[in-house]
């Protein structure tokens, strides 16, 4: 008689098929591969450019283009932007990159050296305007890719000046000659004035450099503060005199420069000192009247000097651990063809000087923007926090409270010796 083991090789087999079929993941078929999760980049833009569609096409570009990474988009106002980078590179979970001005950003250790990833991408500084490759250099590293550029011109409105038998601004007018419009305007018993002065330290700088003056010389990394050197002093005064005259409208809010548009727009005001982007919407609102740009006025030596670099730069921050992918994402959003859509519909000007060759540029008041670029750059004292307050604080005194522009400069130049130059030290 033969006897059956129950633990014979038959029913082993059995028994081991049956506890896989029962088993979580155990399969007869084909295994399965699953997808690791994507990559995902963190990005905090401003919100005037996180939400723009060519922007968003440069994204979306990047995405279909980097296989399982996607890209998340926080957005910030501007004047939160430093603050908020900060945060997170002190917690030690930083974004993998970030809009704001690269040069700052590395004054303060909150971005990490790329110029090794420049010269892997074959990119070369003299692709880019010097103001612009300005924004993203600190001593001897660069700090990320320029995003977009503009600087502070003067537009005007040529029947205002033909009604005043007034020449038109040029290169070579001063700020005397802006006062000379204001007391021809007022002699003939007009009613305009000759601008709106924006709250905006920002455009302020753009005056002082005009007048040939600096709020600060950085040499290895050190600042020299020269907020109350004779320049600045001089361009205080002549801009708070032009109030106290009447030939200019104050600031009237903490951020002003829509008030200053808006009295341009609306003829109340016969000049207005802005940049590029205000180009948009004056187009798009029309003036019923056509409009013109001249250089920034010169103080006392009858040509301008200078002005101020807008725009802005794209950085990756201290610690992110996705630098080189965050680094081919720049590459992609400052492309000339994503820069050539900015400009068409923002008026947002591309940062190398080769995309102007296309038609779109085939303008005089652009012509004039690009001129001033030549000797446009950055406000380095953004990069000094607290120097960058005194000085704002200063002029906001002189402008809405009547300071005395000598003795509201001395104090600002007190307050930015004694402020630390390294906040994250």
């Amino acid at each position: 008689m033969t006897k059956s083991s129950v633990g014979g090789p038959a029913s082993r087999i059995a028994h081991v098929l049956a506890v896989c079929l029962l088993a979580a993941g155990c399969s007869l078929g084909p295994a399965v591969e699953v997808p690791p999760p994507p990559t995902r980049l963190k990005v905090l833009m401003t919100d005037d450019w996180g939400s723009r569609p060519a922007f968003l096409a440069a994204v979306k570009e990047f995405e279909e283009t980097h296989n399982n990474v996607r890209v998340d988009v926080e957005r910030l106002p501007i004047r939160n932007m430093a603050e908020a980078v900060r945060s997170q590179v002190v917690a030690g979970n930083p974004a993998d990159l970030v809009q704001w001005h690269a040069y700052a950003a590395g004054a303060q250790g909150l971005a990490e050296p790329v110029e090794d990833l420049w010269e892997r991408a074959g990119m070369q500084p003299a692709e880019f305007f010097p103001g612009a490759v300005a924004d993203v250099r600190w001593g001897d590293h660069l700090y990320g890719v320029p995003l977009d550029i503009n600087a502070l011109v003067l537009f005007y409105r040529p029947e205002s000046f033909d009604d005043a038998n007034l020449a038109e601004p040029s290169e070579t007018t001063t700020f005397a000659d802006l006062e000379g419009y204001g007391a021809a305007i007022k002699a003939a018993g007009g009613t305009q004035k000759v601008i709106a002065l924006a709250n905006s330290y920002w455009a302020a700088y753009g005056w002082v450099k005009a007048n040939g003056g600096e709020l600060v010389t950085v040499v290895d990394g050190k600042p020299e503060f020269t907020l109350d050197s004779p320049e600045v002093v001089e361009t205080l005064s002549f801009l708070s005199r032009m109030i106290q005259q009447g030939y200019a409208f104050a600031p009237v809010g903490a951020n002003s420069s829509a008030d200053s548009l808006a009295q341009f727009r609306s003829g109340n005001s016969v000049t207005h000192a802005s940049g590029s982007w205000d180009l948009a919407k004056l187009d798009r609102e029309t003036l019923g009247t056509s409009y013109g740009a001249a250089l920034m006025p010169g103080g006392t030596t009858g040509q301008t000097q200078g002005s101020v670099t807008g725009g802005s730069s794209l950085f990756v921050p201290k610690g992110s651990q996705n630098r080189e992918l965050a680094f081919e994402l720049m590459r992609t959003i400052t492309a000339d063809r994503h820069a050539l859509r900015l400009a068409k519909e923002e008026r947002r000007l591309p940062v190398r000087p080769r995309v102007y060759l296309d038609p779109f540029f085939d303008d005089p008041v652009l012509d004039v923007v690009l001129q001033q670029l030549e000797t446009a750059y950055p406000l380095l004292i953004e990069a000094f926090p607290e120097a960058a307050s005194a000085w704002d604080s200063a002029f906001s005194d002189v402008m809405r409270n009547g300071a005395d522009p000598a003795t509201a400069l001395k104090a600002a130049q007190e307050k930015a010796e004694r402020a630390p130059t390294n906040p994250i030290g």
